[in-house]
This record gives structure tokens, sequence and C-alpha cells, in this order.
């Protein structure tokens, strides 16, 4: 067995290795608040990363997942939760960031959702 085939065997004993961990599966915790402008939602995911996110709006049904990957000897954690979408809201237009374990999701509403202002006049 030369080195290439020693580390890739190694690779996938690993591999199989954080498969067979169990996992925690964990509902986040958001808070949720909306502006004029937007809706925001904020969750906690310590520990995930970006490329362990996903976000996916379908039907009217935003679905928050992610699943963090492996610690050695620790169990994965993962999250998962969902929520109903106006069809107020432009869920296309919509920026996420996660930062320090929160993600923060600002969904803007759509143009004829938004608060008008209607002028006064006064009449003599």
């Amino acid at each position: 067995m030369n080195d290439k085939q020693i580390i890739s065997s190694e690779e996938k004993h690993l591999e199989n290795a954080e498969q067979s961990l169990p996992v925690q599966r964990f509902t986040p915790a958001v808070d949720i608040y909306e502006t004029e402008q937007e809706l925001v939602l904020q969750a906690d995911l310590p520990g995930v990363t970006e490329n362990d996110l996903q976000l996916e709006v379908n039907r009217g049904i935003l679905t928050l997942e992610a699943e963090q990957a492996a610690v050695e000897g620790a169990a994965r954690k993962a999250y998962y939760r969902q929520f109903k979408v106006s069809e107020r809201i432009d869920a296309d237009a919509g920026a996420a960031e996660l930062k320090d374990g929160v993600l923060t999701l600002r969904l803007p509403k759509r143009e004829s959702a938004k608060p008008k202002k209607i002028a006064v006049q006064t009449l003599h």
C-alpha cells in the first residue's frame, strides 16, 4: 500500500466514524420582528457555518435547516425550523447573514404591502 492509498483509507474511516455518531436535533430559538420595510428573523445557531446552513422558501413555507460538521467524539448537532411566509413578503429579495452563531434573515415587504402616506389638504 502506498502513502496515497493509506491516506485515502484513513479518510474513508474518518468519514464512516462521523456518519455513525449520533445526531442531536434542536429547534433553534428565533426572534421575529417587523418594520415598515421588512420582516426580520434572527435564529440562534451556535457552531453552524455558512456551508452547514440551508434556507429555502417553497410554496410559502420558509425552511431553516443546518447540521454541524462532526467534532471528534461528540454528537453532531442538527437544527430545523419552518415558518409560513405571508404573500406580502418578497422572499426572492431576501438576504441572510450568519455572524457569531446568529443568523439574521431580512425579507423585504412587497411594495403593495408597505404603508402608504396620504397627503391631507386643508380646504377653505
